[in-house]
């Protein structure tokens, strides 16, 4: 969960620096579940609160990331995922429509399929770099359900795994000017 909140829409880099601060400052403290949400529990669902967790975690200032990591603790809480276990178990068996889409504000289809890929789901997440290349490709913009769909056929088409068309695309737009 930390790196799906923190790894939406922001620079490699920046993630990097950040999983490094966790690693060397927080995670022998908050390492699962049950440690995150005790760590979020010290401190008010407030933006001060919210700073204050994100700098103890990545050494940033990004509340807003915290308020969100706050929701998915809420949700996952709520459908009895609360280990890495769990959360591949339930990323197999979801349905977007059916469990998760309006569950998580702030949390729509890239979030999601960013997720369960995580977890091992061959799917595409459509996020800016995807729907750049679809509509560069096409001539037209479509919707985030249409880019998924379409894009894992091509996959298939490709004979190449979901996952590994969704990074070659990113690598390609990131180059373009």
């Amino acid at each position: 969960m930390l790196l799906t909140v923190l790894d939406y829409q922001m620079r490699g880099i920046t993630i990097e620096r950040a999983m490094q601060h966790y690693r060397q400052h927080a995670r022998q403290k908050v390492s699962n579940f049950e440690e995150l949400k005790a760590l979020l529990a010290q401190y008010p669902n407030t933006k001060e609160g919210n700073l204050l967790v994100a700098q103890y975690l990545w050494g940033y200032k990004y509340w807003t990331r915290v308020e969100l990591l706050r929701r998915f603790v809420d949700y996952f809480e709520s459908v009895e995922v609360t280990s890495q276990e769990k959360l591949k178990q339930w990323a197999t068996t979801v349905d977007f429509e059916k469990d998760f889409k309006g569950k998580i504000k702030g949390a729509g289809l890239a979030i999601f399929q960013w997720l369960v890929m995580r977890q091992g789901i061959e799917t595409i997440k459509p996020d800016v770099w995807i729907h750049r290349f679809i509509q560069k490709t096409l001539g037209y913009k479509v919707n985030d359900k249409t880019a998924v769909k379409v894009l894992e056929q091509v996959a298939k088409t490709m004979n190449i795994k979901a996952y590994e068309l969704d990074w070659r695309i990113w690598e390609h737009e990131r180059r373009q000017p």
